[in-house]
């Protein structure tokens, strides 16, 4: 650009842009022209970079311009300034609270190497084409078989769980233990687990060799070395430690101790290892670079003909689970722990998109609300010069500076709210996430993102007013843009209905859960763990116990059983009847004498088993469901039928029915219950007595007495079974809490409508008190039109919710029935706080001086 050509756009500059800050520009710019031609022999060179110097310092004093406007905007209106900050704040700190979670949530199982070519093998089981059960374990030949057959697969490890945990010894201490897995020797080169001490390739190598995580070592050996030294599992298998790992609590497979499956094949014999049908066993595989698992699953059903038999792909499916899947979307039975919600996950995504839009709306309700206010300074401006560009310009540095007040009162919100929140979502939250690279670009886009968004609407509309009309005292209102401020109301109230009604579902969902008979009797039922290291005295030991503890006068009964309501039954085999073809995968506990009436089962036909009769031994009592599915027509007519369970010929002495051996999630599992009469793993203990505390103690010293060098473990069992239902009830409370906020942050919102439509009647409210309308009749003539957009939003919003919570329930097997009621009341309330959020502007017009509303234009 020449020289000539410069001093144009200067020029034109000049004209647009406040006067005063161009003269001390160009003041800035002449001492600059001096040392440029002093110091350049090229007049067009220098003369050239003036200019260009002179328009940069034009902007940047226009921006000074701007920011000084907008402060002294703020400063001269402070309550609008604090409702909009914090608006806008409490909006970007439930975003960040919320997707910093979910982040984390969504980061399970990202560390590892080759996380995206792992698979874990699905099994399904089918009975006459129905589905009856999916489980995340499988065969133990199923991952050596794949590997040998299938190119795509590269490698494969199992892993087996210990059940219930261990009791694990080291000297003089011991202790109950979870998590426990044999796993295959390549283990560490198959997932990316950080081995802290040890070699990967030979730590799991030897039978009886361990490999413990990092807080396990710390537990039983403090900073000492631990490698080399001897623990004791279960009372009878001793194993060195050759290994000590780190075992995020970001994986859905999470150890304590990682125990050789070389152990497995010394202690049952090679024979196992080749099981078809034994589904016990977590198969992981690793597909070549560039395998599809879809090709993998195209090959399953020849490959279990080929292994279980012709008839065995009418019962067997595989399917390939994703490893970063798992944790939030797989639920089914053997889990190796308690995964993550994914729809609850993905509802709060939902709910941090939903406040933050509000807070964007909300931004724009309240800046249009206060048109009227700024319209003479906007005709005032335009006369003494400023273009619509510079006005644009002026309003999104408000907007600007807003979100960057919101920002910084948003990070100390979070900073304060970390510790409550992580107690709110039961997840370790720590600062950590404040140095992540992730976090500020999340911050910087909030910030562009709800400054471009919440600035450009009332940018445009407050610099289209005409100069002329708004100094002649009124101005050109769009109804375009009132269409538009309702719609964005509209939206507002359909999300906080579909909040209200959603929280009120949730809860009556759990309510239900909770409530429900179970068919059984869990209450003042005080369970103890059975030792966990036994000898070959156990038999008499178990007994002895027993008997002590039916003397004490508090405790009426004591049963032993190899499983508890509210535990997953591992036990279980293959059941068919003699007299036809049905067949059924059967849940199977172990139980002595009083199990079945301690509990308070109700037999349908039958009897109990008794010491009086000697058959017991080879006899099984079902529940319903497990008769049903085995082909009997009546609980009368089986009683008395044999049924063939795994290898053994059992006759039916009686049936029970249906309860819940799980939580309400869960639909009615076949169980049959086999005589243990030393089925001492758990205890269940039923206690009358004031003095539970003396009870317990009693139980206590009693169990060390006969189980010395185990440690004492016990819980009432309502509460335990209970504890089934904490996920459910931890989305509950977040769910209730950041709809709460959401609604909050929309009455901030419709607050914003009623003070813009207030101030836009001033004048028809003065007219109206002159002609002697009452202020309940001015109320509601203000109110109306809110109500009736919030009417519309709970319309718009039901069938959506219908669909949406339809959809949540069907994940329970047991659940309510949506009700029309539940959508009443949650229009109802939406009703109610959208009148109290409006009552005030309201109540403010109609009761001001006439006198002066008819003054105001």
């Amino acid at each position: 650009m020449r020289y000539c050509e410069h001093r144009a756009a200067l020029w034109s500059l000049i004209r647009h842009r406040n006067r005063r800050a161009v003269r001390l520009s160009l003041y800035q710019a002449q001492h600059g022209i001096r040392v440029f031609l002093y110091l350049h022999a090229n007049f067009e060179s220098a003369a050239t970079l003036y200019i260009l110097l002179t328009l940069l310092i034009v902007e940047l004093a226009m921006l000074k311009n701007h920011l000084v406007i907008a402060l002294r905007v703020f400063w001269n209106r402070k309550g609008y300034v604090a409702l909009n900050t914090l608006g806008l704040a409490l909006g970007m700190a439930a975003s960040i609270l919320i997707l910093q979670y979910v982040d984390k949530q969504q980061s399970y199982d990202a560390f590892h190497a080759d996380g995206d070519r792992i698979y874990r093998v699905q099994f399904n089981s089918y009975r006459d084409g129905a589905l009856q059960f999916e489980s995340a374990t499988a065969f133990p030949k199923v991952g050596p078989a794949m590997l040998e057959e299938f190119p795509e697969v590269e490698a494969y490890v199992r892993l087996f769980l210990h059940y219930g945990g261990r009791v694990v010894q080291h000297e003089d201490r011991s202790y109950k233990e979870e998590y426990l897995f044999q796993a295959d020797a390549n283990f560490f080169s198959f997932f990316s687990y950080p081995l802290l001490l040890g070699d990967p390739a030979t730590a799991l190598a030897q039978p009886n060799t361990a490999v413990i995580s990092e807080a396990i070592a710390q537990k039983y050996f403090g900073p000492a070395n631990p490698l080399g030294e001897r623990i004791t599992i279960a009372g009878n298998l001793e194993y060195e430690i050759t290994g000590v790992a780190q075992s995020p609590e970001e994986s859905h497979l999470k150890f304590n101790f990682l125990l050789s499956y070389e152990t497995l094949v010394q202690e049952w014999g090679d024979g196992f290892d080749n099981a078809w049908g034994w589904y016990d066993f977590y198969n992981y595989i690793r597909l070549t670079p560039g395998a599809q698992p879809e090709a993998v699953e195209a090959k399953f059903p020849a490959f279990i003909t080929k292994h279980g038999g012709e008839n065995a792909t009418q019962g067997t499916e595989f399917v390939l689970q994703a490893l970063p899947d798992i944790y939030l979307t797989s639920d089914l039975i053997q889990e190796a722990r308690i995964n993550g919600n994914g729809t609850a996950v993905s509802f709060l995504a939902l709910i941090a998109l939903f406040i933050m839009g509000i807070a964007w709306i909300n931004y724009i309700n309240l800046s249009t609300a206060r048109a009227a206010e700024r319209a003479r300074e906007i005709g005032v401006r335009k006369v003494m010069g400023a273009g619509k560009g510079q006005l644009i310009r002026q309003f999104l540095m408000e907007s600007v500076v807003m979100n960057a007040l919101a920002m910084l009162l948003a990070l100390l919100l979070v900073w304060a709210a970390l510790p409550v929140f992580s107690n709110l979502v039961g997840a370790d939250a720590s600062y950590g996430f404040l140095l992540d690279g992730r976090f500020w670009l999340l911050l910087g886009a909030l910030f562009v993102v709800g400054s471009a968004l919440a600035g450009l609407y009332p940018a445009f509309v407050l610099s289209g007013y005409q100069p002329v009309q708004v100094l002649k005292g009124s101005f050109s209102r769009s109804a375009q843009g009132l269409l538009l401020r309702k719609g964005l109301v509209v939206g507002q109230f359909a999300i906080s209905f579909a909040l209200i009604a959603g929280t009120l579902i949730v809860f009556q969902q759990l309510q239900f859960m909770q409530q429900q008979d179970l068919g059984i009797q869990v209450e003042q039922t005080l369970v103890v763990e059975g030792p966990g290291a036994v000898d070959s005295t156990f038999v008499e030991q178990n007994t002895a116990f027993e008997e002590v503890l039916l003397q004490q006068a508090g405790i009426q009964r004591v049963a032993g059983s190899s499983e508890i309501p509210g535990n997953l039954i591992y036990w279980t085999n293959g059941a068919r009847s003699l007299t036809s073809e049905a067949s059924s995968i059967l849940y199977q506990v172990g139980v002595d004498y009083d199990y079945l009436e301690s509990y308070g089962h109700q037999v349908l036909a039958g009897r109990t088993y008794s010491p009086d009769f000697q058959a017991d031994d080879e006899s099984i009592i079902l529940n319903d469901t497990a008769r049903r599915l085995l082909g009997f027509e009546s609980a009368e007519s089986t009683v008395g039928q044999q049924i063939f369970v795994g290898g053994d010929t059992l006759a039916v002495a009686g049936v029970v029915a249906d309860y819940h051996q799980e939580g309400l999630q869960k639909g009615y599992d076949p169980i049959g219950f086999r005589l243990s009469p030393n089925a001492g793993r758990y205890y269940s203990i039923k206690v009358a007595s004031a003095d539970l505390p003396g009870v317990i103690r009693y139980i206590g010293e009693q169990y060390q007495t006969f189980f010395p060098g185990n440690p004492y473990i016990y819980y009432f069992l309502d509460t335990h079974f209970n504890a089934q239902y904490q996920q459910d009830e931890q989305f509950g409370r977040v769910f209730t809490f950041f709809a709460l906020l959401a609604i909050f942050v929309a009455c901030l919102g419709l607050f914003g409508l009623s003070s813009f439509t207030a101030v836009q009647r001033t004048k028809e409210i003065g007219i109206r008190k002159v002609l002697g309308s009452s202020v309940g009749g001015i109320v509601m003539l203000l109110a109306r039109d809110f109500l009736v957009l919030v009417l519309v939003g709970s319309l718009i919003a039901t069938p959506i919710l219908w669909v949406a919570m339809q959809g949540w329930l069907d994940g329970f097997a047991f659940r309510i029935d949506l009700g029309i009621w539940v959508f009443v009341a949650a229009g109802v309330l939406t009703l109610l706080l959208a009148m109290l959020t409006v009552a005030y502007q309201s109540v403010r017009a109609s009761t001001a001086n006439p006198i002066e509303s008819l003054r105001y234009e």
